[in-house]
């Protein structure tokens, strides 16, 4: 019946959210204990259920020269029936007992898969940026797309090979009570064969090692070429890349072909040895037939006997290629594991949930720069040295422990539980990051509802109706197109201006964006990573660059309508636009040494007249940004053209036109 395995899977597998333990270590042998202990319930009665029927297998030969050995001196009698239906009976526990490892093993590899690809994820997650800089983006795919499978293989295979293990001791037991002579070749020759087997499975792991390693390298060539086409030509780069790819496809090629050379090599010996093996012993079996030491019933029943020891031989073949694989799967995950996060301990973080954290205000204080940043306030960050605002914003989003001190409320931020300094501070970076699903999910990363499982038929139908390239990376659930809290989500939009983002889509707050959010133009996505952070609703909130990719109007209604959202509650931008420094509170001008001058943005242009020389230095860098000259008068605004897509017309404001004419004068 359907029910019962239907709840015997749902105990064995997992289910999405159940809880995942960390490994006790890294090493490739521990890593294969817990996954093995994780699916020890499977395994176990795919193991008992592989011992049975392999057992069967391996006495039907025993029957089969009985019965022969009956009929041949008593024609069809009793004896014969009885063996006829003992035999019948075998079958049909062999069959239970087949089905019943095939769906445990099956079980079991699903588990263990799903175990490292859950790991590998928990550690992306874990790990953030840190983990990209040690480790390739092909090594990590790599990992969840092919390793988490010959992991899984393996375990797949460990039942069959316990039970070839147990059948072929009861054969040897079975051929020695027999005859010594033909027990002692069956016991000394396979595990000869066995170990000739074993002379092929080093090499065969340095290559298969060497050609992972070549595979990692094609994808990471790969994603990066696809990400960056478009600057690819651009900069007329294309040829130098696709002889990159050409070279390293040409590697895993020739890795490829070693592999497949031992391989082959491999396999002729799962087909020849056993063979050998089969003809000396049915050869030794026929001369003690002749000799009248055995009948013709155990002649049948030797050979059926050599016969059989070829399934346990190829199981251990197979089994010795799927333990390589896996070995070296777990090599490559044990690198990923020992990846450390720069901010916080793995514990800390494999909980880390911001809403379960205790929000803090109040001074900011950077101990590296001395910079101070007052609570309540709009504070702008313009560098001599844009890295140096960069290092700044990692410095107070607590992105490295070993960065310099910062204090919040006189508190050090790494003295703080990790959840209560992202509930308080929250950086949203210059790359605008938006990820599949609805512009609800985009935008309410933190409040909204995890979303709902599909069925297999609505996937299919989905599937059907997919076409080009924005169709296949829709989702196939279906999404609410009006859901309580929405305002929330609409109140953002209209502070970021993102309201051609809604127009743009058919279904709204539930249309869906694509991967990486290509479906939107730039500056449209740059609005929208700023809305999501709006709606954290941190104490302080740390933007860098937020209006770079947007043309005049819109960046002066942004940074209006910025300052009047976030009122009371302190904001940091890195900017060197002047509409965005005419709306802040306050400018800090930040050198090598720290703070070279604080005030609003026209009186430093004021002082610059003057001849302040920090004000002057504020002036540069400002005009630098716009590629203007400093000693043409400052930093004016580009043309009203597009530096990104513009949002609803609107006019630009006094505030806008002032700024202009002050940065210009």
């Amino acid at each position: 019946m359907p029910i019962p395995l239907t709840r015997a899977a749902g105990r064995l597998i997992p289910a999405p959210d159940a809880p995942l333990p960390q490994p006790p270590s890294s090493r490739v042998r521990a890593l294969l204990g817990w996954l093995a202990c994780r699916a020890a319930g499977p395994l176990t009665v795919a193991g008992l259920a592989a011992v049975v029927s392999n057992t069967i297998q391996a006495i039907v030969p025993t029957f089969l020269g009985a019965a022969l050995d009956s009929g041949i001196e008593n024609g069809l009698n009793a004896r014969l029936w009885t063996i006829c239906l003992g035999l019948l009976a075998l079958f049909v526990v062999y069959a239970v007992g087949d089905t019943a490892q095939s769906y445990f093993g099956v079980s079991a590899w699903m588990r263990t898969s799903f175990d490292v690809t859950r790991l590998v994820g928990r550690q992306v997650s874990i790990t953030g940026a840190d983990l990209p800089r040690q480790a390739s983006t092909g090594e990590v795919a790599s990992v969840v797309a092919s390793d988490a499978q010959y992991i899984g293989n393996f375990f797949e295979r460990l039942p069959p090979l316990i039970g070839s293990a147990v059948s072929f001791a009861v054969v040897a037991v079975l051929m020695v009570s027999v005859s010594v002579r033909l027990g002692l070749i069956v016991l000394i020759g396979m595990p000869l064969v066995a170990w000739i087997v074993t002379l092929v499975i080093r090499p065969l792991q340095r290559r298969q090692a060497v050609q992972r390693e070549a595979q990692s390298e094609v994808t990471t060539i790969t994603t990066d070429t696809v990400a960056g086409l478009r600057i690819l030509r651009g900069i007329g780069g294309e040829d130098v890349f696709a002889r990159r790819y050409r070279e390293a496809s040409q590697e895993l090629r020739r890795r490829g072909v070693e592999v497949a050379g031992t391989q082959s090599v491999l396999m002729s010996l799962q087909v020849l040895l056993p063979g050998l093996f089969v003809a000396v012993v049915v050869w030794a079996a026929a001369r003690l037939a002749i000799d009248g030491a055995i009948s013709a019933g155990e002649l049948v029943t030797f050979y059926g006997y050599t016969a059989y020891l070829s399934w346990p031989l190829m199981v251990f073949s197979s089994s010795v290629q799927d333990y390589t694989r896996a070995m070296v799967g777990l090599r490559r995950l044990g690198r990923l594991l020992d990846v450390v996060p720069a901010a916080g301990t793995a514990a800390e973080r494999l909980s880390l949930d911001p809403a379960d954290g205790a929000a803090a205000a109040g001074e900011i204080i950077d101990a590296d720069s001395g910079v101070r940043f007052a609570p309540g306030r709009m504070t702008a960050v313009v560098a001599d040295d844009p890295e140096a605002s960069a290092a700044l914003a990692t410095r107070l989003g607590r992105f490295d422990d070993d960065a310099p001190a910062v204090t919040l409320a006189g508190r050090p931020l790494t003295g703080m539980p990790l959840r209560d300094v992202r509930a308080s501070i929250v950086v949203s970076g210059a790359t605008a990051e938006l990820f599949t699903g609805t512009l609800r999910e985009a935008l309410d990363v933190r409040g909204a509802a995890a979303p709902e499982p599909v069925d297999v038929g609505a996937l299919v139908a989905a599937e059907a109706e997919r076409a080009g390239i924005d169709a296949a990376d829709q989702d196939v659930r279906p999404a609410a197109e009006e859901l309580p809290g929405d305002d929330r989500l609409l109140a953002a939009l209209e502070v970021a201006d993102a309201g051609d983002v809604l127009t743009s889509l058919d279904r709204g707050l539930a249309g869906m964006i694509t991967e990486k959010g290509r479906s939107l133009s730039g500056g449209q996505r740059q609005r929208v990573a700023l809305a999501r952070a709006l709606l954290t609703e941190a104490p302080a909130l740390v933007l860098i660059e937020p209006t770079s990719a947007l043309d005049s109007h819109t960046e002066s209604r942004v940074a209006r309508r910025l300052h009047a959202a976030r009122r009371e509650r302190t904001t940091i931008i890195a900017t060197e636009s002047p509409l965005v420094l005419e709306a802040c509170d306050e400018v800090v001008l930040l050198g090598d040494d720290g703070e070279r001058a604080r005030s609003t943005h026209r009186e430093l242009l004021a002082r610059a007249r003057q001849g302040d020389p920090d004000a002057l230095a504020y002036r540069a860098v400002v005009a630098r940004a716009y590629g203007e000259q400093p000693d043409d008068g400052g930093a004016g605004f580009c043309p009203d053209g597009d530096r990104g897509p513009a949002g609803p017309s609107e006019p630009a404001g006094p505030d806008a036109a002032t700024a202009a004419g002050a940065v210009r004068d």
